[in-house]
């Protein structure tokens, strides 16, 4: 008998109680991305002189939140995926001889990569791994990086600069965070701001 092979579903939960939208996207509130992510394991405080901003669709990287500086050219946007779903098709697959699957706790791997390609138009850029101890002290996280580039694709449009970092979460929650910018020699002070916003409890 041939192996099931199970594919991997990514969980997209659409929010549906947004403020305002038109044409240029939706503004999703702080408290209710809160809600979203309240049931997954993070959490979220919005940094000083921020505001909520529109959530654009695009065909490089869904998001689901967005809030942009209000004294500043610099924008932060939220992508997080819930590992729960696949955690429990991985368990059940475990038991069944003829089922092979790859552990939900590796995908974060492939995410990152496919995003960098995808932010910088098939560039191969290189991406940093947080020392381990740090990343759980800071984010309560079992494994995060970053990368820094130049945007070369629909999702960067209307700036130049983009900031991944990515933080995983075991059986919980893969997260990607683009931090925006136009201006190369003011993005990490800007970014230092927003840097801690999101975390996993």
């Amino acid at each position: 008998m041939k192996p099931k092979i199970i594919g991997l579903s990514v969980l997209t939960v659409l929010i549906t109680a947004f403020t305002f939208s038109d044409d240029k996207g939706k503004i999703v509130k702080a408290d209710e991305f809160q809600k979203y992510i309240d049931t997954i394991g993070l959490k979220f405080t919005m940094p000083p002189d921020y505001k909520e901003t529109y959530v654009k669709e695009n065909k490089d990287l869904w998001y689901s939140f967005a809030i942009k500086d209000k004294t500043a050219d610099f924008e932060v946007r939220y992508t997080v995926w819930s590992l729960k779903p696949t955690i429990e098709e991985y368990k059940k697959c475990k038991l069944d001889t003829n089922c092979l699957m790859v552990s939900p706790n590796v995908i974060y791997k492939g995410r990152i990569q496919s995003n960098v390609l995808n932010m910088t138009g098939g560039q191969d850029i290189d991406i940093g791994a947080f020392p381990p101890q740090a990343v759980k002290k800071e984010f309560n996280a079992d494994n995060g990086g970053s990368s820094f580039f130049q945007f070369n694709c629909g999702f960067g449009t209307g700036y130049k600069y983009g900031q991944m970092v990515y933080l995983h979460k075991d059986n919980v929650a893969d997260v990607i965070i683009t931090f925006m910018s136009n201006d190369k020699s003011t993005h990490s002070n800007l970014m230092d701001k927003s840097f801690h916003a999101l975390t996993f409890k």
